[in-house]
């Protein structure tokens, strides 16, 4: 229990750590611009932004130097240390006007309240073992991986390891501290910081908003919103920067000046190099400054420059992780438009496959499908599954339609209304997954806000709206209960469970890996199948097909006529050791033919030694 209090401790400082210098360095950078600000928070807010940024392209140039070993990343948090120093140092960075006192309405200080609350189950989740999914198969298994070579380089059978990785930049820190709490943490205080913006937004630009924690709730409450804010995921870091854009989009739409159109193409491009749907800040950024500009009357050559200077920026701030992936793979936008690029470790096979699968993510593509949409993604969604893998509840479907009782709209609200219908358009046409959605549930909590706002003097649709979103609130209360209740995070928190034992209740294939980890040799080598891909999880030298897990399997089958064909092609790759679900490879779900099926059970039966086997996972040597 001591150690498991000293190891919170110690996260604890290391993640104010963190956040000083991410906002240090990036209150030095703003302090060369001659802009001013409305607020201290503002500045805060910005200042994460664009020192979140910094320090994940600091250790970029690391993984491109081959030079993320200890000495190399130890001198350069103490260089940005130095430089954070020197941003708290100075003098403020100056404001427009004196703060001025919150504005809460008696109805908003309850949701002050519940966001505490909210807040506070996120916490103590934060406090126990990573299990988020992705996380174990990609956003902590990368840079785990990159830090052991100490750079950059082509992982092979892991696609997502071509993804845009700013965000996992800053947890390959706190894995270089053997912390992966710490990274979590990071997280989490991304979503405060988002939680701050979502403040000033309402605070600072509609001024008579009476519902900043409202907003605030509203975010943080939705279910999946909630759950990837206590993983090391990166949905909230693309939902941060893309706030954080939208947000100084407006102030360059109010002071027209440059340095406000140049933070908010470092933010658009910061969330490119996040997550590939960000890449559509880029042309919908283009298209506001071009209206913006026609609409106060500027000649067509000043709009092409402010264009040109955004799309620059844009290009140089996210461009490195596209860049990377060129050279690493051959395909900047890895794995996809493999017909035109190619990729490394990927074939036609498998690019087909996985167009199928984003396609069959959600209730269909039919016509109809596409109507009850907003009703399927309110009431329908699931956690876990095809269906949006996801919960949003029904309080947008509830509240802006109400918009339409609004005759004029303010210039915020429109702004943000016209981001959100062609990203939401956009989304629909792609990977229906409810995560992709969370950067536009940001900006929408903003608008139910402006919309309780408007109606404050309508009493009877006030009071229908605080139904509304009071129920819809309860929906969202349950299934954050359900989740807390789920994962029991309290013992594993306080130090009374251990982590092998919290691993081992909420994966059911960790005590297999930790197996692997203190049974087998160093020098081993396994080949996953169907075990989850959660290669965070295996310290041994490990492959696994990350999206169809027995791809590789089923080439070797092919292309064998024997037991022995199959057992040379596996000693070629390297592999000492097969770890796999017998129960998903020879099962009714298996993918293998009969063909290959017996032909798997031959090379099994004469040339694999059992090692372990825990119910349908198995362990065997090859001999």
């Amino acid at each position: 229990m001591h150690s498991t209090l000293f190891h919170h401790v110690l996260t604890i400082l290391l993640l104010a750590g963190w956040s000083l210098i991410t906002t240090g360095v990036g209150r030095l950078c703003l302090r060369a611009t001659s802009l001013r600000y409305a607020s201290r928070g503002e500045t805060i807010f910005l200042s994460a932004g664009v020192g979140l940024t910094v320090t994940a392209y600091t250790v970029f140039i690391l993984g491109i130097a081959q030079s993320l070993h200890a000495f190399a990343i130890i001198t350069t948090m103490i260089a940005l240390a130095l430089l954070a120093l020197s941003g708290w140092r100075r003098r403020d960075i100056p404001l427009l006007h004196p703060a001025s006192p919150d504005r809460w309405s008696a109805w908003d200080r309850p949701a002050a309240v519940l966001l505490a609350a909210v807040l506070s189950a996120g916490f103590l989740l934060v406090l126990t073992p990573e299990t988020g999914k992705d996380a174990l198969i990609y956003h902590l298994a990368v840079p785990k991986l990159y830090l052991k070579h100490q750079g950059f380089y082509f992982i092979p059978g892991n696609i997502f390891a071509g993804y845009p990785l700013l965000g996992e930049m800053h947890y390959l820190l706190a894995l270089f501290f053997k912390n992966d709490i710490l990274a979590r943490a990071m997280h989490f205080a991304v979503l405060c910081w988002t939680l701050l913006g979502i403040s000033l937004f309402t605070r600072h630009q509609m001024r008579d908003n009476a519902f900043p924690a409202l907003g605030m709730l509203i975010f943080a409450s939705i279910p999946s919103v909630f759950a990837v804010s206590h993983m090391a995921y990166n949905d909230l870091f693309v939902t941060f920067f893309t706030l954080a854009a939208v947000f100084t989009f407006l102030r360059w739409s109010e002071q027209r000046l440059s340095g406000w159109l140049i933070l908010c193409a470092v933010f658009s491009g910061s969330a490119a190099a996040c997550k590939y749907t960000a890449l559509l800040l880029l042309p919908l950024g283009c298209l506001g400054i071009l209206w913006f500009s026609q609409r106060n009357k500027s000649h067509s050559g000043q709009a092409l420059r402010r264009i040109a200077l955004y799309a620059a920026v844009v290009f140089a701030v996210g461009s490195p992780f596209y860049l990377k992936n060129l050279i690493v793979t051959g395909n900047p936008f890895y794995p996809f438009f493999h017909g035109i690029f190619g990729g490394r470790g990927w074939d036609s096979d498998q690019a087909r496959l996985y167009d199928i699968f984003i396609q069959n993510l959600g209730m269909g593509r039919d016509l109809f499908d596409y109507l009850l949409l907003p009703w399927n993604l309110s009431f329908r969604a699931r956690m876990d599954s095809p269906q949006f893998d996801g919960i949003l509840g029904p309080l947008f479907l509830f509240t802006l339609p109400f918009l339409a009782g609004i005759r004029r709209w303010e210039m915020p609200v429109r702004v943000l209304i016209a981001y959100a219908v062609p990203a939401f358009l956009f989304w629909a046409s792609s990977a229906q997954q409810i995560r992709y959605l969370i950067p536009l549930f940001a900006l929408l909590a903003i608008v139910t806000g402006a919309i309780l706002t408007r109606y404050r003097e309508r009493k009877a649709v006030f009071c229908l709206l605080l139904i509304l979103i009071g129920g819809s609130l309860t929906f969202n209360g349950y299934h954050i209960a359900r989740e807390f209740v789920r994962t029991s995070p309290v013992r594993a928190a306080a130090g009374l469970e251990s982590r092998d034992s919290f691993l081992t209740r909420m994966i059911p294939t960790f005590s297999m890996y930790r197996f692997a980890n203190r049974e087998l040799p160093s020098q081993s080598s396994v080949f996953l199948l169907y075990m989850k891909n959660y290669t965070f999880l295996c310290d041994r030298a490990c492959y696994a097909d990350s999206m169809f897990e027995a791809h590789t399997l089923q080439k070797i089958l092919r292309d064998s006529l024997s037991p022995e064909g199959v057992r040379d092609r596996l000693r070629t790759a390297g592999f000492t050791h097969l770890l796999y679900d017998e129960a998903y490879l020879l099962g009714d779900l298996s993918p293998l033919s009969p063909e290959e099926k017996r032909l798997f059970l031959a090379f099994r039966e004469r040339r694999l030694a059992p090692v372990n086997q825990s119910g349908a996972y198995r362990l065997d040597r090859l001999n």
